[in-house]
């Protein structure tokens, strides 16, 4: 009777990594980094760092907070490779950003009002200094040349933690909050990734391995969660991870080539069936 429960155990810790490993290997053979965001890695890191103390506070199943420290290990060899291999631009710009994507004329017209637009901010700025230093801090957060910087920043987010936890862990006001801000932030997982595929209308580079970890991890979760009665917040993150999953797996469909080449084929058949309408009207 044990054995099962050891296997489901096993499988409920290693399984959510299966992916990452997978995604190291791509990385690896490739030597480029481009198709993964590593935001990823930030969203996991600092939503398990949270588990573990939510843990600390309200000791719950075993498995999950060894599912927890498994996933911290694995994200911090997975940045490792991300930075070594790293040529895409800052996974802020993926942001602010965006509306590039749509927009093709946006780049001529910012040419012909760049000299309008500079004096415009440099006057902004000298009125408001601050927003300049803001600006460039939000543009290097998670974006540095050093993997020891990572380590240094998730090192430093894990000792404010541990002081807050030492400070106000007697209150179950603070710990239901770790372990809400934990969930909120996993629940916002796949979407640096979706926002990042579709500004590069590719998935070139990101393991389909992981995406098929993610929608079918949180669906389960979704259902364990309906099934438990768990408090609202819960299921409405599931819901949410679900959503964003499935924009993912459509993602791989339709910036797949062979999508591509029949969507093309079949607009020049609809092209050409029109004009044999026209000529036949004619």
């Amino acid at each position: 009777m044990e054995l099962p429960w050891w296997l489901l155990s096993t499988a409920m810790v290693v399984g959510p990594i299966v992916g990452y490993i997978h995604q190291y290997f791509i990385i690896r053979k490739t030597k480029s980094s481009a198709g993964f965001n590593s935001i990823t890695c930030a969203i996991l890191l600092f939503a398990n760092i949270l588990r573990v103390f939510f843990w600390l506070g309200k000791r719950f199943d075993n498995t999950l907070l060894a599912q927890s420290i498994v996933m911290i290990l694995a994200q911090l060899v997975l940045l490792e490779i991300v930075v070594r291999y790293r040529h895409d631009p800052s996974p802020m710009t993926l942001y602010a950003n965006i509306r590039e994507s749509f927009s093709s004329s946006s780049i001529q017209d910012d040419e012909d009002n760049e000299g309008l637009l500079t004096s415009e901010e440099d006057g902004h700025d000298r009125q408001h200094p601050y927003r300049r230093c803001l600006g460039g801090c939000l543009g290097r957060l998670w974006n540095w040349e050093h993997y020891l910087s990572y380590l240094n920043f998730v090192l430093a987010f894990t000792t404010i933690i541990a002081v807050l936890y030492l400070a106000l862990g007697k209150f179950s006001v603070f710990i239901e909050i770790l372990g809400a801000l934990s969930l909120g932030i996993e629940s916002m997982l796949p979407l640096p990734q979706l926002i990042s595929n579709f500004r590069r209308w590719s998935t070139a580079g990101f393991s389909l391995l992981v995406a098929g970890t993610w929608a079918f991890g949180d669906t389960f979760k979704l259902f364990y969660f309906a099934s438990t009665s768990s408090p609202l917040q819960f299921i409405v993150c599931g819901i949410i991870q679900v959503t964003i999953d499935c924009f993912i797996m459509l993602q791989f469909i339709v910036f797949n080539p062979r999508w591509s080449r029949f969507a093309k084929k079949s607009d020049w058949n609809d092209g050409r069936d029109r004009s044999f309408a026209v000529r036949g009207e004619k």
